[in-house]
């Protein structure tokens, strides 16, 4: 484990990138705003001499998130990787991580990038194992009151639902908030009202979006307008209470909306069980970034274009691509795409891996915790213990990295040949399994990204 340098250490020209994240509730019980952080850490640079590498701030993101969801950390995590950082800087160990799982997971990361962190109102030192022995302590505590926290707010929301009140701020179209309650909105609810009953009259949800662009100028998506659709607070229900907030929909009206959807769903999924769309959501418009949808023409030929402009006309896409076109041109240029990764890929060993149950080992960590902190074992018998099961945690998350099989040069060579024997259902796991995205402009030029 890369160790945290002293704060006499940290002095020079190093690129110090500052971390602050506050939940609301923190931010209001005990004063952490990014403000108060980011002030904090800013001193300490200019005391330091660092170099201010970023400021990257997370607001409103519970601890308790997955670090991958935590848009501004993984910001600073791809920085790291492109080491465009040597020094991270966060006031508290918890404003980092509550989580010892993720925290040994982004430590690793940070190893292979030489890249040390300072707490700067904590004192940290992962040079021993009394530190290393401390730092898990306190990981397992913030976990631990993160957990408590979780209990406590999850008490709170249960008691605010059987109170009929609202637990966020959004609010369906047709209500509004009064006295923390839903209440009608008498200048939005005849819209939805006038939703409901032209989706029983015109029986498509494409249909019904266009309508209610021109009657209410309102943009809705299709899944949008479903799910508005599928709403049961317009009957009352939310929260597994019949009787949340008054009814605006009428009941019948309502689960005729339901049955007519079901109905469509099934039709629709007979009439295309046969079609397979080799490139749906892989395809982009280069326009408005927003994904090209397939269509069929005679039942025979695929096209894909943008819906933005076919139905509401926000974009400048007007072309039309023919699939047939777009896997051609594709496979003419796979073998030039992938043969740096086929080299790359042969250089490669490929060794099987045992897995290993990381659960019933983070389970045994938890259980050593208990035992220490309930004074059951002595300190050096829990360090030696958790050390043990850390070492296999990291063997266990190693093991259950995919490994690639290196393609022989015959098979990109002949890639045409073999690729024309496949089904359409292969056809098409294939290309989601080589390409991430195809950007496509008006002038129908196709840019890939590989996977």
């Amino acid at each position: 484990m890369s160790r945290s340098p002293s704060r006499t250490e940290a002095a020079g020209s190093q690129r110090a990138a500052l971390y602050i994240r506050v939940s609301t509730e923190e931010q209001a019980i005990h004063g952490l705003s990014l403000s108060a952080q980011q002030e904090t850490l800013t001193r300490y640079i200019q005391e330091n001499g660092l170099l201010l590498a970023g400021i990257y701030a997370d607001e409103g993101i519970t601890a308790r998130k997955k670090y991958r969801n935590r848009v501004q950390f993984m910001r600073m995590l791809k920085d790291v990787q492109e080491n465009k950082i040597d020094l991270i800087l966060f006031i508290k160990l918890d404003r980092w991580f509550r989580n010892i799982a993720d925290y040994y997971e982004v430590q690793k990361i940070l190893d292979d990038h030489h890249v040390h962190w300072i707490a700067t109102e904590e004192d940290y030192d992962t040079t021993t194992a009394n530190g290393r022995l401390h730092l898990n302590i306190k990981l397992s505590i913030a976990q631990d009151e993160s957990d408590r926290t979780s209990e406590r707010i999850k008490f709170v929301f249960d008691s605010k639902v059987k109170r009929g009140e609202v637990i966020s701020g959004k609010v369906p179209l047709g209500y509004r908030i009064e006295k923390k309650h839903l209440c009608l909105d008498d200048s939005t609810a005849p819209v939805v009202q006038d939703i409901f009953n032209q989706y029983l009259i015109l029986r498509s949800i494409r249909s019904l979006r266009q309508y209610i662009l021109e009657h209410h100028g309102l943009i809705y998506s299709y899944s949008g307008i479903k799910a508005l659709l599928r709403n049961k607070r317009y009957i009352g229900q939310a929260h597994k209470q019949s009787d949340f907030c008054p009814p605006l929909i009428d009941t019948q009206v309502f689960f005729q909306a339901q049955r007519l959807m079901e109905e469509r769903a099934q039709r629709n999924s007979k009439l295309k069980s046969d079609w397979v769309y080799l490139f749906t959501g892989l395809v982009f418009c280069a326009e408005c970034g927003g994904r090209l949808s397939a269509h069929t023409v005679g039942e025979k030929y695929i096209y894909y274009r943008c819906t933005r402009y076919e139905k509401l006309h926000l974009c400048s896409h007007k072309k039309r691509t023919s699939e047939r076109i777009l896997e051609s041109w594709l496979l003419q240029h796979l073998s030039a795409q992938f043969s740096s990764c086929h080299l790359y890929l042969e250089a490669e060993p490929c060794q099987p891996r045992k897995k290993t149950d990381e659960t019933k080992i983070k389970r045994k960590m938890e259980k050593l915790k208990d035992l220490y902190l309930n004074d059951l074992i002595d300190r050096n018998t829990y360090e030696h213990d958790y050390l043990s099961f850390q070492e296999e945690l990291r063997q266990a998350a190693a093991a259950a990295e995919p490994l690639l099989n290196p393609a022989g040069s015959k098979a990109l060579t002949d890639i045409q040949s073999l690729y024309s024997e496949l089904s359409k259902s292969y056809k098409k796991e294939f290309w989601i399994r080589v390409v991430e995205k195809i950007i496509i402009t008006n002038e129908e030029h196709f840019f890939v990204v590989p996977v």
